[in-house]
Protein backbone atom coordinates (compact mmCIF):
# COMPACT_ATOMS: atom_id res chain seq x y z
CA UNK A 1 0.00 0.00 0.00
CA UNK A 2 1.82 2.80 -1.27
CA UNK A 3 1.66 6.03 1.45
CA UNK A 4 1.90 4.40 4.70
CA UNK A 5 5.02 3.19 6.54
CA UNK A 6 6.16 -0.91 6.53
CA UNK A 7 5.24 -1.24 9.87
CA UNK A 8 1.59 0.91 9.60
CA UNK A 9 0.76 -1.72 6.63
CA UNK A 10 1.32 -4.79 9.03
CA UNK A 11 -0.66 -3.28 11.60
CA UNK A 12 -3.42 -3.11 9.44
CA UNK A 13 -3.07 -6.47 7.87
CA UNK A 14 -2.46 -7.91 11.64
CA UNK A 15 -5.71 -5.94 12.95
CA UNK A 16 -7.85 -7.06 9.43
CA UNK A 17 -8.74 -3.68 8.84
CA UNK A 18 -7.37 -1.00 5.65
CA UNK A 19 -4.48 0.97 6.34
CA UNK A 20 -6.36 4.07 5.99
CA UNK A 21 -8.65 3.13 8.93
CA UNK A 22 -5.56 2.33 11.28
CA UNK A 23 -4.68 5.21 10.44
CA UNK A 24 -7.49 7.71 10.95
CA UNK A 25 -8.40 5.75 14.19
CA UNK A 26 -4.50 5.79 15.96
CA UNK A 27 -4.87 9.77 15.13
CA UNK A 28 -8.01 9.61 16.69
CA UNK A 29 -9.85 10.83 13.39
CA UNK A 30 -12.21 8.25 13.65
CA UNK A 31 -14.67 6.01 15.79
CA UNK A 32 -14.43 2.25 15.44
CA UNK A 33 -16.06 -0.26 17.36
CA UNK A 34 -14.99 -1.86 20.47
CA UNK A 35 -14.03 -5.00 19.27
CA UNK A 36 -11.83 -3.23 15.97
CA UNK A 37 -10.36 -0.95 18.54
CA UNK A 38 -9.28 -4.00 20.60
CA UNK A 39 -7.49 -5.07 17.37
CA UNK A 40 -5.47 -2.58 16.22
CA UNK A 41 -4.56 -1.60 19.52
CA UNK A 42 -3.27 -5.41 20.18
CA UNK A 43 -1.41 -5.20 16.92
CA UNK A 44 0.39 -1.76 17.74
CA UNK A 45 1.35 -3.78 21.04
CA UNK A 46 2.77 -6.79 19.06
CA UNK A 47 4.66 -5.18 16.45
CA UNK A 48 5.88 -2.35 18.32
CA UNK A 49 4.37 0.46 16.26
CA UNK A 50 4.89 3.82 16.98
CA UNK A 51 3.18 6.85 15.37
CA UNK A 52 5.67 9.35 13.19
CA UNK A 53 3.30 12.41 13.65
CA UNK A 54 2.85 12.43 17.64
CA UNK A 55 0.09 14.79 18.57
CA UNK A 56 2.84 17.22 20.18
CA UNK A 57 4.58 17.33 16.68
CA UNK A 58 1.17 17.79 14.77
CA UNK A 59 -0.26 20.88 16.92
CA UNK A 60 3.15 22.53 16.35
CA UNK A 61 3.46 21.66 12.37
CA UNK A 62 -0.20 22.35 11.89
CA UNK A 63 -2.50 20.70 9.33
CA UNK A 64 -1.79 19.12 6.20
CA UNK A 65 -4.42 18.96 4.04
CA UNK A 66 -4.42 17.82 0.01
CA UNK A 67 -6.47 20.41 -2.62
CA UNK A 68 -7.35 18.18 -5.78
CA UNK A 69 -8.03 20.25 -8.75
CA UNK A 70 -9.15 19.26 -12.61
CA UNK A 71 -6.10 21.17 -14.60
CA UNK A 72 -4.11 24.56 -13.90
CA UNK A 73 -4.79 25.35 -17.39
CA UNK A 74 -8.40 26.67 -16.99
CA UNK A 75 -7.71 29.87 -14.69
CA UNK A 76 -10.05 29.67 -12.75
CA UNK A 77 -9.14 26.17 -10.94
CA UNK A 78 -5.27 28.18 -11.44
CA UNK A 79 -6.86 31.02 -9.27
CA UNK A 80 -8.77 28.65 -6.77
CA UNK A 81 -5.16 26.46 -6.00
CA UNK A 82 -3.37 29.80 -5.51
CA UNK A 83 -5.37 31.43 -2.91
CA UNK A 84 -5.89 27.95 -1.46
CA UNK A 85 -2.69 28.11 -1.08
CA UNK A 86 -1.78 31.93 0.28
CA UNK A 87 -4.71 31.54 2.77
CA UNK A 88 -3.58 28.29 4.21
CA UNK A 89 -0.17 29.32 4.48
CA UNK A 90 -1.14 32.51 6.33
CA UNK A 91 -3.21 30.06 8.90
CA UNK A 92 -0.22 27.70 9.57
CA UNK A 93 -1.60 24.68 7.19
CA UNK A 94 0.71 22.70 4.75
CA UNK A 95 -1.05 22.44 1.20
CA UNK A 96 -0.46 19.35 -0.81
CA UNK A 97 -1.50 20.23 -4.60
CA UNK A 98 -3.13 17.34 -6.83
CA UNK A 99 -4.08 17.58 -10.92
CA UNK A 100 -6.28 15.20 -12.07
CA UNK A 101 -6.00 16.19 -15.76
CA UNK A 102 -10.16 15.84 -15.51
CA UNK A 103 -9.69 12.29 -15.99
CA UNK A 104 -12.08 9.77 -13.47
CA UNK A 105 -9.09 7.55 -13.07
CA UNK A 106 -7.24 10.09 -11.76
CA UNK A 107 -9.33 11.31 -9.45
CA UNK A 108 -9.85 8.10 -8.14
CA UNK A 109 -6.50 7.45 -7.53
CA UNK A 110 -5.37 10.74 -5.91
CA UNK A 111 -7.97 10.38 -3.51
CA UNK A 112 -6.72 6.87 -2.89
CA UNK A 113 -3.05 8.21 -1.96
CA UNK A 114 -4.55 11.09 0.30
CA UNK A 115 -6.59 8.62 2.18
CA UNK A 116 -3.73 6.53 2.11
CA UNK A 117 -1.25 9.44 3.31
CA UNK A 118 -0.53 8.94 7.00
CA UNK A 119 0.30 13.00 6.80
CA UNK A 120 -2.51 14.07 4.89
CA UNK A 121 -5.47 15.13 7.57
CA UNK A 122 -8.22 16.46 5.40
CA UNK A 123 -8.60 17.22 1.28
CA UNK A 124 -10.51 20.33 -0.27
CA UNK A 125 -11.90 18.25 -3.47
CA UNK A 126 -12.57 19.82 -6.72
CA UNK A 127 -13.60 17.14 -9.24
CA UNK A 128 -15.43 16.63 -12.59
CA UNK A 129 -17.44 13.69 -12.41
CA UNK A 130 -20.40 12.93 -10.11
CA UNK A 131 -19.17 9.98 -8.93
CA UNK A 132 -16.03 8.70 -7.27
CA UNK A 133 -16.17 5.28 -5.32
CA UNK A 134 -12.17 5.72 -4.52
CA UNK A 135 -13.62 8.95 -2.46
CA UNK A 136 -16.74 7.22 -1.22
CA UNK A 137 -14.75 4.99 0.36
CA UNK A 138 -11.90 7.07 1.48
CA UNK A 139 -15.11 9.32 3.60
CA UNK A 140 -16.70 6.19 5.10
CA UNK A 141 -12.93 5.06 6.93
CA UNK A 142 -12.77 8.23 8.39
CA UNK A 143 -11.25 11.08 5.83
CA UNK A 144 -12.28 14.75 6.52
CA UNK A 145 -13.49 15.67 2.42
CA UNK A 146 -14.80 19.37 1.46
CA UNK A 147 -16.41 18.74 -2.53
CA UNK A 148 -16.23 22.59 -3.53
CA UNK A 149 -17.47 23.97 -6.84
CA UNK A 150 -18.70 20.99 -8.07
CA UNK A 151 -21.28 18.59 -6.33
CA UNK A 152 -20.80 14.95 -5.75
CA UNK A 153 -22.83 11.60 -5.60
CA UNK A 154 -21.43 10.48 -2.23
CA UNK A 155 -22.52 8.11 0.66
CA UNK A 156 -22.46 9.29 3.51
CA UNK A 157 -22.86 12.98 2.76
CA UNK A 158 -19.85 15.15 2.72
CA UNK A 159 -19.28 18.99 3.34
CA UNK A 160 -19.66 21.05 0.51
CA UNK A 161 -18.34 24.52 -1.02
CA UNK A 162 -20.59 26.14 -3.85
CA UNK A 163 -21.88 29.05 -5.51
CA UNK A 164 -25.41 30.12 -6.43
CA UNK A 165 -24.88 28.99 -10.40
CA UNK A 166 -28.94 28.75 -10.79
CA UNK A 167 -28.87 32.54 -9.92
CA UNK A 168 -26.36 33.53 -11.48
CA UNK A 169 -27.69 32.12 -15.25
CA UNK A 170 -30.54 33.80 -14.12
CA UNK A 171 -29.10 36.96 -13.46
CA UNK A 172 -27.05 36.87 -16.60
CA UNK A 173 -29.78 35.57 -18.94
CA UNK A 174 -31.80 38.59 -17.90
CA UNK A 175 -29.61 40.70 -18.25
CA UNK A 176 -29.17 40.00 -21.75
CA UNK A 177 -33.11 40.14 -21.91
CA UNK A 178 -33.09 43.67 -20.72
CA UNK A 179 -30.76 44.42 -23.45
CA UNK A 180 -33.51 43.37 -26.14
CA UNK A 181 -32.08 39.98 -27.02
CA UNK A 182 -34.30 37.50 -27.80
CA UNK A 183 -32.87 34.39 -29.45
CA UNK A 184 -30.30 33.80 -26.53
CA UNK A 185 -28.33 30.80 -27.15
CA UNK A 186 -26.51 28.68 -23.90
CA UNK A 187 -22.63 27.38 -24.60
CA UNK A 188 -22.62 25.08 -21.22
CA UNK A 189 -20.61 22.21 -19.57
CA UNK A 190 -21.04 18.47 -19.41
CA UNK A 191 -24.48 17.77 -18.75
CA UNK A 192 -23.64 15.25 -15.74
CA UNK A 193 -21.97 18.14 -13.64
CA UNK A 194 -23.87 19.97 -11.22
CA UNK A 195 -22.80 23.93 -12.20
CA UNK A 196 -23.63 23.10 -15.71
CA UNK A 197 -27.10 21.62 -14.73
CA UNK A 198 -27.93 24.55 -12.63
CA UNK A 199 -26.49 27.29 -14.96
CA UNK A 200 -29.09 25.75 -17.70
CA UNK A 201 -32.06 25.36 -15.04
CA UNK A 202 -31.29 29.04 -14.70
CA UNK A 203 -31.14 30.12 -18.18
CA UNK A 204 -33.93 28.19 -19.53
CA UNK A 205 -36.39 29.93 -16.12
CA UNK A 206 -34.68 33.56 -16.77
CA UNK A 207 -36.23 32.49 -20.70
CA UNK A 208 -39.49 31.82 -19.27
CA UNK A 209 -40.44 34.45 -16.84
CA UNK A 210 -39.16 37.43 -19.87
CA UNK A 211 -41.85 34.63 -21.60
CA UNK A 212 -39.61 33.48 -24.36
CA UNK A 213 -39.66 30.02 -25.66
CA UNK A 214 -36.63 27.84 -25.01
CA UNK A 215 -35.12 26.42 -28.30
CA UNK A 216 -33.08 23.26 -27.77
CA UNK A 217 -31.07 24.06 -30.72
CA UNK A 218 -29.91 26.92 -28.99
CA UNK A 219 -27.80 24.93 -26.28
CA UNK A 220 -24.83 23.08 -26.88
CA UNK A 221 -22.86 20.98 -24.41
CA UNK A 222 -19.36 20.40 -23.97
CA UNK A 223 -16.20 20.50 -22.17
CA UNK A 224 -14.88 23.86 -20.43
CA UNK A 225 -12.23 24.75 -22.38
CA UNK A 226 -11.42 27.14 -25.53
CA UNK A 227 -11.43 24.96 -27.99
CA UNK A 228 -14.91 24.16 -27.73
CA UNK A 229 -16.25 27.92 -27.00
CA UNK A 230 -14.24 28.29 -30.86
CA UNK A 231 -15.94 24.99 -31.82
CA UNK A 232 -20.00 26.17 -31.80
CA UNK A 233 -20.10 28.88 -34.16
CA UNK A 234 -21.06 26.15 -37.22
CA UNK A 235 -24.06 24.91 -34.72
CA UNK A 236 -25.29 28.46 -33.98
CA UNK A 237 -25.41 29.39 -37.43
CA UNK A 238 -27.56 26.39 -37.95
CA UNK A 239 -30.10 26.85 -35.29
CA UNK A 240 -33.66 27.58 -36.55
CA UNK A 241 -33.34 30.74 -35.01
CA UNK A 242 -29.82 32.27 -34.76
CA UNK A 243 -28.85 33.89 -31.48
CA UNK A 244 -28.06 37.05 -30.98
CA UNK A 245 -26.36 36.72 -27.85
CA UNK A 246 -25.24 33.71 -26.01
CA UNK A 247 -24.48 33.00 -22.26
CA UNK A 248 -21.53 30.93 -21.86
CA UNK A 249 -21.33 28.66 -18.87
CA UNK A 250 -17.42 29.23 -18.55
CA UNK A 251 -14.99 32.20 -19.17
CA UNK A 252 -12.16 29.92 -20.83
CA UNK A 253 -15.22 28.62 -23.46
CA UNK A 254 -16.29 32.72 -23.50
CA UNK A 255 -12.64 33.18 -24.85
CA UNK A 256 -12.41 30.49 -27.49
CA UNK A 257 -15.61 31.92 -28.78
CA UNK A 258 -14.39 36.00 -28.64
CA UNK A 259 -11.11 34.53 -30.27
CA UNK A 260 -13.04 32.81 -32.85
CA UNK A 261 -15.21 35.10 -33.84
CA UNK A 262 -13.55 37.05 -36.62
CA UNK A 263 -12.36 33.85 -38.38
CA UNK A 264 -16.44 33.76 -38.73
CA UNK A 265 -16.77 37.38 -39.64
CA UNK A 266 -18.65 37.89 -36.48
CA UNK A 267 -18.04 41.09 -34.53
CA UNK A 268 -18.43 41.22 -30.76
CA UNK A 269 -20.88 42.50 -29.52
CA UNK A 270 -21.94 43.94 -32.65
CA UNK A 271 -23.21 41.03 -34.17
CA UNK A 272 -22.92 38.81 -31.22
CA UNK A 273 -23.07 39.60 -27.77
CA UNK A 274 -21.31 37.23 -25.12
CA UNK A 275 -21.61 37.18 -21.38
CA UNK A 276 -19.29 34.52 -19.81
CA UNK A 277 -19.29 32.70 -16.12
CA UNK A 278 -16.14 32.54 -13.17
CA UNK A 279 -14.40 36.32 -13.85
CA UNK A 280 -11.27 34.72 -14.76
CA UNK A 281 -8.44 38.25 -14.35
CA UNK A 282 -7.35 37.77 -18.66
CA UNK A 283 -11.39 38.88 -19.26
CA UNK A 284 -10.68 42.32 -18.41
CA UNK A 285 -7.51 42.71 -20.52
CA UNK A 286 -9.64 41.16 -23.52
CA UNK A 287 -11.08 42.98 -26.46
CA UNK A 288 -14.03 43.76 -25.95
CA UNK A 289 -13.87 43.46 -21.89
CA UNK A 290 -15.26 40.40 -21.25
CA UNK A 291 -19.00 40.44 -19.62
CA UNK A 292 -19.05 37.93 -16.84
CA UNK A 293 -20.33 36.54 -13.63
CA UNK A 294 -17.68 36.53 -10.86
CA UNK A 295 -16.75 33.91 -8.83
CA UNK A 296 -15.99 34.87 -5.28
CA UNK A 297 -12.47 32.95 -5.65
CA UNK A 298 -11.13 33.95 -1.84
CA UNK A 299 -14.46 33.11 -0.23
CA UNK A 300 -14.42 29.84 -1.98
CA UNK A 301 -10.95 28.81 -0.79
CA UNK A 302 -11.69 30.25 2.72
CA UNK A 303 -15.20 28.33 3.72
CA UNK A 304 -13.39 25.33 2.17
CA UNK A 305 -10.33 25.88 4.55
CA UNK A 306 -12.20 27.04 7.56
CA UNK A 307 -14.69 23.52 7.58
CA UNK A 308 -12.14 21.06 6.88
CA UNK A 309 -9.92 22.74 9.27
CA UNK A 310 -12.81 22.42 11.77
CA UNK A 311 -13.89 18.67 10.45
CA UNK A 312 -10.37 17.66 10.96
CA UNK A 313 -10.17 19.26 14.67
CA UNK A 314 -13.81 17.44 15.41
CA UNK A 315 -14.18 14.80 12.85
CA UNK A 316 -17.83 14.08 14.19
CA UNK A 317 -18.85 17.59 15.59
CA UNK A 318 -21.76 18.06 13.41
CA UNK A 319 -24.18 17.35 10.45
CA UNK A 320 -22.21 18.06 7.18
CA UNK A 321 -21.99 22.05 6.21
CA UNK A 322 -23.34 23.36 3.02
CA UNK A 323 -22.27 27.10 1.92
CA UNK A 324 -23.43 28.51 -1.40
CA UNK A 325 -22.10 31.60 -2.41
CA UNK A 326 -22.89 34.77 -4.94
CA UNK A 327 -22.08 35.15 -8.26
CA UNK A 328 -21.72 39.14 -9.09
CA UNK A 329 -22.63 40.19 -12.78
CA UNK A 330 -19.99 42.47 -13.84
CA UNK A 331 -20.46 44.01 -17.34
CA UNK A 332 -18.17 45.37 -19.50
CA UNK A 333 -17.92 45.63 -23.45
CA UNK A 334 -19.32 42.01 -25.03
CA UNK A 335 -22.80 42.73 -24.67
CA UNK A 336 -24.60 45.35 -26.12
CA UNK A 337 -28.57 46.06 -26.86
CA UNK A 338 -29.85 44.41 -29.69
CA UNK A 339 -30.44 47.58 -31.27
CA UNK A 340 -26.93 47.84 -31.89
CA UNK A 341 -26.71 44.65 -32.97
CA UNK A 342 -29.70 44.93 -35.73
CA UNK A 343 -27.84 47.88 -36.58
CA UNK A 344 -24.72 46.43 -38.02
CA UNK A 345 -26.09 43.79 -39.48
CA UNK A 346 -27.86 45.86 -41.82
CA UNK A 347 -25.07 48.33 -42.67
CA UNK A 348 -22.86 44.88 -43.50
CA UNK A 349 -25.35 43.39 -45.13
CA UNK A 350 -27.85 45.75 -46.81
CA UNK A 351 -31.15 46.11 -47.56
CA UNK A 352 -31.80 42.64 -48.68
CA UNK A 353 -29.68 40.91 -45.73
CA UNK A 354 -30.68 38.83 -43.03
CA UNK A 355 -32.67 40.79 -40.43
CA UNK A 356 -31.44 39.00 -37.26
CA UNK A 357 -28.97 36.03 -36.36
CA UNK A 358 -25.58 35.34 -37.26
CA UNK A 359 -23.35 36.12 -40.52
CA UNK A 360 -23.65 32.97 -42.41
CA UNK A 361 -19.63 33.40 -42.62
CA UNK A 362 -18.30 29.93 -41.35
CA UNK A 363 -15.61 29.48 -43.69
CA UNK A 364 -12.73 29.08 -41.17
CA UNK A 365 -11.71 25.49 -40.85
CA UNK A 366 -12.80 24.80 -37.08
CA UNK A 367 -13.07 21.74 -35.30
CA UNK A 368 -16.65 20.64 -35.66
CA UNK A 369 -18.55 18.22 -33.21
CA UNK A 370 -18.80 14.46 -34.34
CA UNK A 371 -21.94 12.86 -31.92
CA UNK A 372 -19.92 9.44 -32.24
CA UNK A 373 -16.53 10.82 -31.70
CA UNK A 374 -18.08 13.75 -28.62
CA UNK A 375 -16.70 16.78 -27.79
CA UNK A 376 -13.51 18.10 -28.43
CA UNK A 377 -11.55 18.49 -24.89
CA UNK A 378 -7.97 19.73 -25.45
Amino acid sequence: MKGFPLTLTKVAQRAGVSASTASRYLRGQLKVQEETAARIDEAVRELGYEAHRPEAAKSEQGSVVALVVPDLINPFFAALADETANLAAAAGTSLVVGVTGRRAERESSISALAAGAEAVDGLIYVGMHRRNPRLTQAVAEGLPVVAVDEEIDIEPDIDTVTVDNFGGAYQATTYLVQLGHRNIAHIAGPPELSTTQERLRGYREALQAAGLEFDPTLVLHGPYTEQFGASTFPHLAKAATAPTAVFVGSDIAAIGVLGAAELHGIRIPEDLSVVGCDGIRVGQWLRPKLTTLQQPITELAQAALDIISDRIAEPNSTSPKHRVLPLQLVTRGSASPVEHAGAARAERSGEGGRGAGLPHRTSARLPLFNAAEGYPDS
